[in-house]
């Protein structure tokens, strides 16, 4: 690694992820080169991921804290981050084999480009890519939209390597959303910066209990707080998508979260959320039924 200031950063968040992390780390120091460095932010793990990450030594920087959540975390990590480039990668996943040499042809071949996602596929089954079939032909070889994400582009960002000048233009990780601040940072990034997508496994993602996207309750509620956002602020990305578009959405994520809580018991939420699904679209026979049987 460069004494200086490295061309790549590749930064990983890391809470309690002793079973997998060795392998993660191993295969991005594979990868990563002599040009850059790696950063662990250690998210105040109990296990015994510090023991795991100490005896790295100097291959890896390590920067601990106390337990604070993922957004908290890639915000230390790109407070850390010296390169040019950033590369994020999750403790639990795998990088592919040339991962950064394909991303940086892409840029290369994209001059203007501030950043490039690649696809990824899952480690157990590698048939299975992250970027469904549909959306990755409809996005290769051409730069990332608002509407892409809208349409369900998943944003990853093991699969991609961003500018570093283009996370500080976009700013910090929102700490208010717990489980998805990937994609509320993706309309943001999207929008403000050009980002190409490649078509190309570039990373393994590892299937398991802890995965923060089964969370699908907390995944749908901070899906709608990133919506009602973007159709509050009537922004380039709620232009983009359309706000007929955006109600819809809306009305159906909360139509669908008044469900989730009514069948774990939680009326007055169940309530509350039936409520605003029927305000979006007054007419739709579903939400009336669910509304007022919730009332009655």
């Amino acid at each position: 690694m460069s004494a200086s200031s490295p061309e790549l950063s590749v930064v990983m968040p890391a809470y309690n992820a002793g079973p997998y992390v060795r392998e993660s780390l191993d295969s991005v120091l594979a990868e990563a080169g002599d040009d850059a460095e790696v950063i662990v932010v250690d998210d105040g793990s109990t296990d015994e991921t510090p023991r795991i990450l100490a005896g790295y030594g100097d291959r890896i920087r390590v920067v601990p804290g106390e337990h604070a959540g993922l957004s908290a975390a890639r915000n230390r990590c790109l407070a850390h981050a010296r390169g040019r480039w950033v590369a994020f990668h999750d403790a639990d996943d795998v990088v592919s084999p040339g991962r950064f040499a394909v991303l940086r042809r892409v840029l290369a071949a994209h001059p203007e480009a501030q950043g490039v996602f690649g696809n990824g596929a899952r480690l157990d089954d590698p048939s299975v890519r992250v970027v469904p079939d549909h959306l990755a032909r409809a996005c290769a070889g051409r730069r990332l939209t608002a509407r892409d994400l809208f349409e369900g582009y998943p944003v990853y960002f093991q699969a991609a390597l961003i500018a570093r000048d283009a996370f500080r233009a976009t700013g910090p990780y929102d700490p208010g959303l717990p489980v998805q601040p990937d994609i509320e940072y993706g309309y943001r990034l999207f929008t403000s910066c050009p980002i190409v997508f490649v078509d190309e496994v570039v990373f393994r993602y590892r299937v398991h209990d802890a995965n923060m996207s089964s969370d699908r309750l907390g995944t749908r509620e901070d899906i709608v707080r990133i919506l009602e956002r973007l159709y509050a602020e009537n922004g380039p990305a709620a232009q983009a998508i359309g706000r007929a578009r955006l109600e819809e959405r809306l009305a159906r994520h909360y139509d669908r979260i008044a469900r989730a809580r009514l069948a774990r018991g939680e009326r007055e939420s169940a309530r509350a959320a039936a409520r605003k699904a029927t305000a979006l679209r007054p007419l739709n026979p579903r939400y009336q039924l669910l509304y007022r049987w919730q009332t009655r």
